[in-house]
């Protein structure tokens, strides 16, 4: 197994399954995606040249950020998910969608430049308080979703810019 830090980019393999609502997982540095076509698209070139590539990518640098080390980067990926099952009540999907990890890589995934640093931003966002992450959910699921996409949402919450 490849440490993240010796990841400079990620490959696309067609996953054998997947959840219909995954575009794809990171797995130990590889993508697996539920079309060929996105596992084609990571595959055309060495560059980032997609959102989605970067988006997987700053996953790469998060888990370079617990200690280089998949294991506990997913350990604390699946606990961030767990700690935020109480979101399911609003949206299946705000459990995931509200992860530090996840916010990071949304929040940053059009900045191309992003993913080679050192990706540790979702550190900070494990201090939001419960109550606050939770009014964050509730106000992009009750009134932002269909207006503006996560990742502008989670811009004009988290760094006061406009989308």
């Amino acid at each position: 197994m490849v440490k993240p830090s010796k990841i400079k980019t990620i490959k696309g393999k067609k996953a054998l399954f997947l959840p219909k609502n995954f575009k794809g997982i990171t797995l130990f540095g590889v993508v697996y995606c539920n079309k060929k076509e996105d596992a084609d698209e990571l595959n055309k070139s060495e560059m980032i040249d997609s959102d989605f590539k970067n988006h997987e990518l700053i996953h790469v640098r998060q888990a370079e950020s617990t200690n280089d080390s998949w294991v506990l980067f997913y350990l604390k990926y699946v606990a961030e998910w767990i700690k935020n099952l109480n979101l399911i009540t609003i949206d299946i999907n705000a459990p995931y969608k509200f992860m530090p990890m996840e916010m990071e890589a949304y929040l940053n995934e059009r900045n191309w430049e992003y993913s080679s640093a050192k990706a540790t931003q979702w550190k900070e966002f494990e201090k939001i308080p419960k109550k606050e992450l939770r009014e964050m959910a509730e106000d992009y699921y009750d009134n932002c979703r269909f207006k503006e996409t996560f990742t502008s949402f989670l811009k004009r919450k988290l760094t006061n810019e406009q989308p």
